[in-house]
């Protein structure tokens, strides 16, 4: 078996339900939000409810988050955040229009409360409000401050091929096609194989599938709803053992990366989101380069534009200088302990 950590997921294909599920779409609910193939047709679902407008986006903000309001026609306007990842209230301005405004907690650290919440909706009463929970989905929801719209990626937290969440009323029918389901499928079970078989020739060709299948969901304007076969993988999800095995492994992770004075955690404490352990760390880009040639990807934040770097010190720095170490249900806590180690041995070697 190759032993490798992080990535994007592995399964072994289930025969029986593929056979029951193969080629259709759901229309079932789960955990009372509607169902679609990733959180970026969330997006473009509540997208395409409004008339062009103004969309409030944070400058360290992804092309997953970005595109879906463009391809229907909304104009994007950054705003900043503080070095602790908390809004820069000033730099809110959804003036007197329509403007979607989406926010989250980035690494599960509160970013605005319900008191600035409620003091924006007080100022504009055509503000719409778009909660991101990609960072925070397993925790209960604890804010007493309602938005319009509540999304979440949910194939970054199980092994499913596609799978995103939407609480709020959307009023247009969804698409039903699974060409990206089923692409993400196929990459996923090549890789499963590859870990536990360990055929080589298939590395290159999973790591090309899972490189451009997103520009499936790019280049189709229209969301799509879940797979039939992700919703029933999803269904049978333990969110409590779920919750237990990642803040067990981030605990862990932590722990033995705290040996270095090198690393400055963003996640400093396990049970704050645990989708990963995310660091900053100095000559990151070396240091990456080195853990991957290891088997150990640590998940680079996503890139952004130049303007959006330019326009938010927070969204530069994090970009260019974070890393964040897998903590997923894959892994055990001595999985943790053993990369944990190599990961302050590679660190602490690159900034002699």
């Amino acid at each position: 078996m190759v032993k490798e950590y992080g990535y994007e997921y592995e399964a072994s294909l289930d025969s029986r339900l593929w056979k029951e599920t193969a080629g259709r779409t759901t229309n079932e609910k789960l955990l009372g939000a509607l169902c679609l193939s990733s959180g970026r047709d969330a997006l473009k679902a509540i997208a395409r409810e409004y008339e062009p407008a103004v969309a409030m986006l944070p400058a360290l903000a992804c092309d997953s988050m970005i595109l879906p309001f463009e391809m229907y026609g909304h104009k994007i306007r950054y705003y900043r955040l503080n070095s602790d990842y908390t809004i820069d209230l000033s730099d809110l301005d959804p003036g007197e229009g329509r403007a979607l405004f989406l926010y989250m907690d980035y690494f599960g650290i509160p970013s605005v409360t319900d008191e600035e919440l409620n003091a924006l909706r007080a100022r504009n009463s055509r503000l719409v409000f778009i909660e991101d929970r990609t960072h925070t989905l397993p925790r209960k929801r604890t804010s007493s401050f309602r938005p319009e719209y509540t999304i979440a990626s949910l194939r970054k937290w199980l092994l499913i091929p596609d799978g995103g969440l939407l609480w709020g009323k959307v009023s247009c029918p969804l698409s039903e096609d699974t060409e990206f389901s089923q692409t993400r499928l196929k990459a996923q079970n090549m890789r499963y194989e590859f870990l536990h078989g360990g055929d080589a020739s298939l590395k290159p060709e999973y790591r090309k599938i899972f490189s451009t299948v997103s520009d499936i969901l790019d280049g189709a304007k229209k969301p799509a709803a879940m797979s039939a076969y992700a919703y029933e993988l999803a269904k049978r999800t333990d969110w409590k053992q779920l919750r237990a095995v990642r803040r067990a492994n981030a605990e862990a992770l932590i722990s033995v990366l705290s040996a270095t004075p090198l690393i400055s955690f963003i996640q400093k404490q396990p049970g704050m989101s645990d989708l990963y352990v995310p660091f900053t760390v100095p000559n990151r880009d070396e240091v990456q380069r080195r853990l991957s040639a290891e088997g150990i990807f640590n998940t680079i934040i996503w890139p952004l534009t130049e303007g959006q770097k330019d326009y938010c010190k927070t969204a530069k720095f994090t970009e260019e200088n974070m890393l964040a170490a897998p903590c997923d249900q894959r892994y055990t806590v001595p999985d943790m302990l053993e990369i944990g180690k190599e990961i302050v041995r590679v660190i602490e070697d690159v900034n002699r």
